[in-house]
Parts: structure tokens; sequence; C-alpha cells
């Protein structure tokens, strides 16, 4: 399951990072985190734990430079596979939370699902959706919106 993992919220606000390391603690117990911070608040998160090593989760606003055109990228995407509704939810997108497991950090685990567990539990947690690459669009329950293209091709191998 190596790859980029994001999670995609529609709240302008939150959630708090208290509520963030409480959601993380509950999937991987004594996980440590540490947030650093600017004016805007938090924009990056490292986690540690013998389980998944060290983790580090970016967190980007939409008003941030760049990070609309990323929106507005996947949301064509979408809007060329027919999801329409994706589409809409797409471009609602407030904040982004995102994370990178390497093919090392995936074999290192004494759990690969984890991560997984992570962005989905991150998305429960801030009403969001999650994109998993190689894999698809997710629900918070893991329920598969649309599949990647790349999951499809990897199928055909």
């Amino acid at each position: 399951m190596a790859g980029w993992f994001r999670v995609f919220l529609l709240q302008e606000d939150g959630p708090e990072p208290f509520r963030i390391m409480e959601c993380l603690q509950s999937l991987i117990p004594e996980v440590k985190g540490k947030f650093r911070t600017d004016e805007d608040g938090w924009f990056q998160l490292i986690l540690s734990h013998p389980s998944v090593g060290e983790l580090i989760l970016d967190h980007f606003l939409t008003s941030e430079k760049g990070v609309r055109a990323e929106i507005n990228t996947w949301a064509a995407w979408l809007e060329s596979k027919q999801r329409l509704d994706l589409m809409e939810r797409i471009i609602q997108v407030k904040q982004i939370f995102s994370f990178e497991v390497t093919p090392e950090m995936e074999d290192n685990a004494s759990d690969t699902l984890v991560f997984k567990r992570i962005a989905l539990g991150l998305a429960a947690l801030a009403q969001g959706f999650v994109h998993i690459d190689a894999m698809g669009f997710l629900e918070p329950d893991g329920t598969l919106l649309i599949e990647d293209e790349d999951a499809i091709r990897a199928d055909l191998k």
C-alpha cells in the first residue's frame, strides 16, 4: 500500500490538534505526535511509533498558493469519469491532509493496513473522504467511490 494518502475535508476549521491526536491514538495506541505551526495554524504533524516508524502528515488549506489548482485537477479527472457528485464534493474541499508511505515504510510496518486506517480515521473525524494511490476515492467507512486507474492497470498485469 505504498503511495500517497490524501484526506479531503469540507470543513473550513478544525479539527483541533488534540482531536487529531485522540483519533490517531485510538488507532495506534501510544503514537506520539509533534505539530509544526505557523501563523495560519499547524501545517505538519510528525508521528512516531515503532509499528509505523516516522510518518509525516502535511496539512494544506485550499487558500494556499497552488492547492486550489490541484483540487481543480482532481475535479477535472472526476468529471471525465462522469462522477459529477464526487466532483462537486472535491470542489468544496477546504483542507487536505496528505502523507506518503514509501516501500521501505511499508516493509517495516508491523501492519500495513494501519496507513489506510489512519486516512479513513481522519476522514471520519473531519467529515471528509479519502484518496489512496492505486486504490481510489473512499468514504470514511471504506466504501469505494471510484477506483483509481492505476489500480485497474495493476489488475491487468
